[in-house]
């Protein structure tokens, strides 16, 4: 029995089939990634990870809640620095919590609403079976889809599918 070398005839004028996918060598066009090839791994999606948020990944949120401050909202921060320049304020003119409260609310009527600033604000589909406008109650106070425990969805980074951090949820 003899072999032949690729690109050469065997026996009646054939030529040899070419080798394709994981079998082809590093050089041949029609290599695997994982041989070299050009050919492109491609990652299954992340979302059924417990990280997955909107198509970002959540994993440094997590484990380090709060390190990385762009993630914040912008929204809750403008929002949570007007109300701690208010108590300042209130504790310097030594204010009732009744005038606080009264004053608070007045001054709350004046700036923008929550999601107002922001261009990615997205309110949520208001189920049918709510009354009053909202599913929502006071813990709701910022209701954008993209917002999570103080962070901005939108500014984490992209998923970019299924990564050695990957947990399922």
């Amino acid at each position: 029995m003899t072999f032949e070398k690729q690109g050469e005839n065997p026996g009646k004028g054939e030529k040899v089939p070419r080798r394709t996918g994981a079998a082809a060598g590093p050089d041949d066009p029609g290599g695997s990634p994982a041989a070299g090839g050009r050919g492109r791994l491609m990652r299954l999606p992340g979302i059924n990870c417990r990280f997955h948020e909107g198509g970002h990944c959540a994993v440094d949120e997590t484990m380090n809640p709060g390190l990385n401050e762009d993630w914040r909202c912008g929204e809750e921060q403008r929002i949570v620095r007007a109300y701690d320049h208010f108590l300042e304020q209130a504790e310097t003119f030594d204010l009732s919590s009744e005038q606080a409260t009264a004053l608070w609310e007045r001054r709350l009527a004046t700036i923008p609403p929550p999601g107002g600033l922001c261009a990615d604000y997205t309110p949520p589909a208001r189920c049918p079976s709510c009354t009053g406008g909202g599913c929502g109650d006071d813990a709701d106070w910022l209701d954008c889809t993209h917002f999570r425990e103080g962070v901005c969805v939108l500014l984490l980074p992209r998923c970019d599918g299924i990564c050695e951090r990957f947990q399922g949820a």
